[in-house]
């Protein structure tokens, strides 16, 4: 890379939101010259690998029922008539309530919601779970150390049949092989993007601009590889997005939050294989992706592995944090042994003494309604605060993303939907506020 380039877009971070939208920008604006960068030494290898890589429609809110459910159908016809394998996996999503929990009004919302907008939903009870899953603790009665943890007792399950898990490097992996067959500039990799380039319009030459009283916008980004200039900056980079917004004055209005993964294998112990091989939920004999009644704590069936990932979706008592270098996404054993295990082994007594063989952190970006962002500003265009499930929206977003690019008043989605391209956006947003965030 020569010390300054010219480019019609650069596109920052090459995740799977990233990836994504540069194959449809460059899909639908064919004569543009565009650039994908990233830090690491390949796409996908932030937090996108190190996601729970789970997707579910499984939302209250219309609209990220909408960005879910078209992005997950994509994936469907991406695997099953394009034939490209994402090692989609229809398992489905099983979330483990108590009576007080199931009869809270934003459960009862949540399910009106979703019966109104045809998103599959079944709900068992406690005696029907006790009988299709194996090793499920229903029952604390006289159990002083559950009380104590404050668990509350299994009495419903509300199952998502269209929800299940993917292989995140194979998306990664397909948006970026089709981005690459049409683009005109291969994708940079080993590119770390310090700053977003603000210049005056018109630039005046004068020392020190630009000046309040002058209008300005970004022109491009600050790279380790020199300077990289263009009409249209895409900023894709999660949980790092106010790195390079709050220097310039934009509020992202998202937030980072750090979350962790632990893998356990099943294949030594009978009782988990037992558990991991459920029977009754889906074509696959698979437990579901599962969640917890209590604290937040999760986890995904790993049959290439024969094993488990665990996660914890905590939220009051665990810090915001300004992610900035990989160091601040170091997974602690401790929060494993301390916090998750004593709850995952209550409710499945198979997980006892079971330890991770492995780990890794990510970082989450935290939207205020825990809506995605999709909004373009001084020339640069942001798309992010997923709040988790970016994995989950990719398409969707992407496709916005280069509707807005575009001037186009609507994004065409999967299956013909459409959704406004400025209904993300920062002024005016047309959302409705998410409850069911794990």
């Amino acid at each position: 890379m020569s010390n300054e380039e010219t480019v019609d877009i650069v596109i920052v971070g090459a995740g799977v939101i990233g990836v994504a939208t540069a194959y449809y920008l460059q899909k639908n604006n064919p004569s543009k010259k565009i650039l994908l960068v990233d830090r690491y030494l390949a796409a996908g290898q932030a937090n996108t690998a190190m996601s729970a890589a789970a997707v579910r429609n499984m939302f209250a809110s219309s609209t990220n029922q909408l960005l879910t459910d078209t992005s997950i159908k994509y994936f469907e016809h991406v695997q099953n008539e394009i034939g490209y394998d994402l090692m989609f996996e229809k398992i489905g999503y099983l979330w483990l309530l108590s009576e007080e929990q199931f009869g809270h009004e934003s459960v009862k919302l949540w399910m009106k919601r979703m019966k109104e907008s045809n998103i599959s939903c079944k709900v068992y009870d406690k005696k029907q779970l006790k009988k299709l899953i194996p090793n499920l603790n229903v029952d604390f009665t006289g159990d002083e150390e559950a009380e104590l943890m404050n668990l509350q007792e299994v009495s419903y399950g509300l199952f998502g049949a269209d929800c299940g898990v993917l292989d995140p490097t194979r998306l990664v992996e397909y948006y970026l092989e089709e981005f690459i067959k049409i683009s005109k500039v291969k994708p940079r990799y080993g590119v770390d993007v310090q700053a977003l380039i603000v210049e005056a319009d018109p630039p005046l030459e004068l020392p020190g601009e630009p000046f309040v009283w002058q209008k300005k916008h970004v022109i491009g980004v600050r790279t380790n590889k020199g300077n990289i200039r263009a009409e249209t900056v895409v900023l894709a980079t999660g949980a790092w997005a106010n790195e390079l917004l709050d220097p310039i004055g934009i509020d992202s209005l998202t937030k980072a939050k750090k979350r962790q993964i632990f893998v356990l294998h099943a294949a030594d112990k009978a009782e988990l294989l037992e558990v991991l091989n459920t029977k009754g939920f889906s074509e696959m004999d698979s437990i579901p992706f599962t969640i917890l009644p209590s604290a937040g704590v999760y986890f995904r069936p790993q049959h290439q592995e024969k094993g488990f990932w665990i996660g914890c979706g905590d939220k009051f008592g665990r810090e915001y944090k300004y992610i900035q270098t990989d160091e601040d996404l170091v997974p602690e054993s401790a929060y494993y042994e301390d916090s998750i295990y004593p709850v995952l082994s209550k409710y499945f007594p198979a997980f006892t003494d079971a330890r991770p063989v492995n780990s890794w952190a990510g970082g989450y970006s935290y939207a205020p309604d825990r809506i995605p962002f999709v909004y373009k500003e001084s020339g640069v265009l942001v798309v992010g605060g997923a709040s988790g499930s970016g994995i989950m929206k990719a398409d969707a977003l992407a496709r916005i993303a280069d509707a807005l690019y575009r001037g186009e008043p609507e994004a065409e989605l999967f299956g013909g939907k459409t959704m406004l391209s400025t209904a993300l956006g920062l002024k005016n947003r047309k959302v409705e506020v998410e409850s069911v965030i794990i």
